[in-house]
């Protein structure tokens, strides 16, 4: 069974790499903020109603850091590359089910 806690275990190291997300534990449950920068300001939040809600956002929110670091926003994704990552987040996904 799908827990906060093994999602939280299994993305501890890429929360520790991509600093723009904190998790929180509110009166309600668990809400990911997203923090921007350039703004200097929270740029949204989603509330996690359920572990699989929480996997299926920091899964997301993967995709795009991973896709981020290659490209630094100033080129497209080769389709090799974005096949890499596709690999990287279902073998991320696959070991949370």
């Amino acid at each position: 069974m799908l827990t906060f806690e093994k999602v939280l275990a299994a993305f501890k190291d890429y929360l520790e790499e991509d600093d723009r997300h904190t998790i929180l534990i509110t009166p309600r449950g668990y809400t990911i903020m997203e923090w921007d920068t350039s703004h200097q300001n929270w740029a949204g939040a989603e509330f996690c109603a359920t572990p699989e809600r929480m996997r299926d956002l920091l899964l997301n929110d993967l995709t795009c850091y991973l896709e981020y670091k290659i490209t630094l926003c100033s080129r497209s994704l080769t389709d090799c590359e974005r096949q890499k990552i596709q690999e990287q987040v279902a073998k991320m996904a696959d070991s949370l089910q």
